[in-house]
């Protein structure tokens, strides 16, 4: 018999959101106390990521926070240290960077959620709450089944501390990220790459390397060019143009 190898794709429901949408969606959830921390970085007849234009048009802001997204079950498979050291060090940067009185490129805010419940949630958000961070504000929530994927498709970036102990098991958050067509940080393992790749995402093996990730990837998105961050968001796009109900009738055309 054939044998087909058939990876998963996240559902059609899973996808980009437009301005209007991102709009809408982050006006509802920042009423949500969870995400008090993220209504810092926004003001005035701004939202998170947009803001209404003098002509009354919903526009993404120009200087905006970098919006990232990860979602966890809070287990000890999942170091989430690593993430927040990487967000201190990306702090420290960002908060120096802005200071400069010279020929400085800035790096913007970053707006961080991490989603899930679990057993180590209430250590880590005492962790949290002890992070002294300047350009960094982070929240944990719990979302419901129908803002999870809505929060996706707005996000600038996933990361994914996933690890396996088989090195066979890709992670579904991962195929719901880039299944929302949002470019992906995950820590690297023995198959990540069958998911993860130079054309959708990076991978990171410590907080330092994770750092300098969200740091050229912030700074490309900013400068708004043909940078690294374009490409992956295109890559991503690719990704997300086939979902899983395409995926599976084409691995049945092979029979």
């Amino acid at each position: 018999g054939q044998l087909v190898v058939l990876h998963d794709k996240a559902p059609r429901h899973f996808r980009r959101l437009g301005v209007e949408e991102i709009h809408q969606l982050w006006k509802r959830l920042l009423s949500d106390s969870q995400l008090e921390p993220l209504r810092q970085l926004s003001a005035g007849n701004e939202s998170l990521l947009t803001c209404r234009s003098s002509d009354g048009t919903i526009e993404m802001r120009k200087y905006r926070p970098m919006l990232i997204v990860s979602s966890t079950s809070w287990t000890a498979d999942e170091d989430f240290s690593i993430l927040l050291s990487a967000l201190k060090l990306y702090d420290v940067k960002a908060a120096s960077r802005n200071a400069c009185s010279g020929d400085c490129v800035t790096l913007p805010p970053l707006a961080v959620l991490i989603t899930g419940k679990g057993p180590l949630r209430e250590h880590y958000e005492q962790e949290i709450s002890q992070m002294e961070l300047q350009q960094v504000r982070i929240a944990t929530a719990w979302l419901s089944a129908e803002d999870y994927p809505l929060l996706l498709g707005s996000a600038d970036l996933g990361v994914s501390m996933h690890t396996s102990s088989s090195g066979l098991d890709l992670p579904m958050k991962v195929v719901d990220m880039l299944g929302c067509g949002t470019p992906v940080c995950a820590f690297r393992f023995s198959c990540i790459n069958e998911l993860v790749t130079e054309a959708n995402g990076l991978v990171f093996d410590s907080a330092e390397e994770l750092a300098q990730h969200v740091q050229d990837l912030a700074e490309s998105q900013l400068s708004e060019s043909d940078g690294i961050y374009q490409q992956l968001f295109e890559g991503a796009a690719a990704f997300r143009s086939i979902d899983w109900e395409t995926n599976y009738k084409r691995a049945l055309e092979l029979f």
